[in-house]
């Protein structure tokens, strides 16, 4: 289970002790918490290609068809919502059964929330206050991919001062007394985003708010159009926000492998355990947070001052739906740290939460959780789950 640097859980029998506390943990939860979700909001718009059926073949076609025209059937599958932070709330509040405060903050509509978002978060969140116009993305399906085409311009609008105008100076002081977690998604496309995340956390400071008290997630989410300069900015504000609250900055591998890049780390194409971890260390040890994790696709490494641990997953070679994956992860791990779950629980919890979602298309409660794990445990647990939803 471990070597000289890190612990690596390399599969289920060896988790047998990280699962028990897990069960244990998140059986029965204490009196409802409460916090705030953000800042992102996307309206989806899913259309499979018919006619050619695969990128391999669309490709091509668009090249010969280049100073010309070409028309292509399709079908229109429909819109949903989406955004790293709505998709992340909404896990959030199925992991807690609806046990838990959602306030969510976003670009959800100009001036009002948009229906697909107060059908969506609605019965989900306590309160829900839109800053700008949802981005748009046209998401084109092929049998071996997908091309998302993002209209990001009011990506612009999500800004601190439109926050506060949005939801008022007193409404927001409310949220953050009462607040037991922040959730701050998506920085990659929300160029604005960092100043929201550093004056939250001072205003928590300044409020009187017990320091460290507050969980802090965050998750950059895809930043590759984020320039070095603008990532080194970024990694300058987390210091004054984990001296205020308990922080996580969580990466997908490919994230992860782009961040150390700006320390001069060379991870690209290293995805074994002992890499994954090592990655995370290295990411700890000069990025000032509490806990680094990295998720590739079949499990997870976390590191802290505690050391670094790797935690295999359950998981599924034909996702059902891959869209919101890391978001349900996330949720997973958020929830694992509220519940008190040390680091290998934490990433286990993101780990469960994801395999779920992408074996039956819906988000898992902590009860679908242990179910999951006894199925994996029990070497029944199949591609996937028995109710699924899409």
């Amino acid at each position: 289970m471990s070597n000289n640097k890190h612990t690596i859980y390399r599969d289920v029998q060896s988790l047998a002790p990280v699962i028990e506390e897990l069960k244990s943990k998140t059986a029965a939860t204490s009196a409802e918490l409460s916090g705030v979700c953000g800042f992102d909001g996307f309206i989806d718009t899913f259309v499979r290609l018919q006619t050619p059926p695969s990128m391999a073949e669309f490709g091509p076609k668009v090249t010969a068809a280049a100073g010309v025209a070409a028309s292509y059937p399709v079908r229109h599958l429909g819109d949903k919502f989406g955004g790293n932070g709505p998709l992340f709330a909404a896990a959030l509040h199925d992991i807690y059964s609806g046990g838990i405060g959602i306030t969510y903050i976003g670009a959800m509509g100009e001036g009002e929330v948009l229906p697909i978002f107060q059908a969506a978060l609605g019965g989900k969140t306590k309160r829900l206050y839109t800053l700008a116009a949802a981005a748009q993305t046209t998401c084109l399906e092929f049998t071996d991919g997908k091309i998302m085409l993002n209209d990001m311009a009011a990506c612009n609008e999500v800004t601190w001062m439109r926050l506060l105008a949005s939801v008022g100076q007193a409404a927001l002081d409310s949220e953050l007394k009462a607040a037991a977690y922040i959730s701050a998604v998506n920085w990659g496309k929300l160029p604005h985003a960092g100043e929201i995340w550093s004056n939250l956390a001072t205003r928590l400071a300044e409020l009187g708010v017990p320091a460290r008290k507050v969980i802090y997630f965050m998750d950059l989410a895809e930043f590759e159009i984020r320039p070095r300069a603008e990532r080194e900015e970024l990694l300058a504000r987390l210091p004054a926000i984990t001296q205020h609250c308990q922080t996580l900055l969580s990466f997908n591998l490919k994230e992860a492998w782009q961040m150390a890049e700006v320390f001069d780390g060379t991870f690209h194409g290293r995805k074994d355990a002992e890499s994954v971890a090592e990655l995370a260390a290295f990411l700890r040890e000069r990025i000032a947070v509490d806990r680094v994790i990295v998720h590739p696709n079949d499990g997870a490494a976390c590191a802290s001052a505690r050391g670094t641990v790797y935690v295999a997953g359950p998981h599924c070679r034909e996702p059902l739906i891959s869209t919101g994956a890391g978001d349900n992860f996330g949720a997973g791990c958020l929830a694992a740290a509220l519940q008190g779950l040390d680091d290998a629980g934490i990433v286990l919890a993101g780990n469960c939460a994801s395999g779920h979602f992408v074996r039956s298309g819906r988000s898992a409660s902590f009860a679908d959780m242990a179910k999951l794990l006894d199925a994996w445990a029990g070497g029944t647990l199949g591609e996937r789950l028995a109710s699924t939803t899409l």
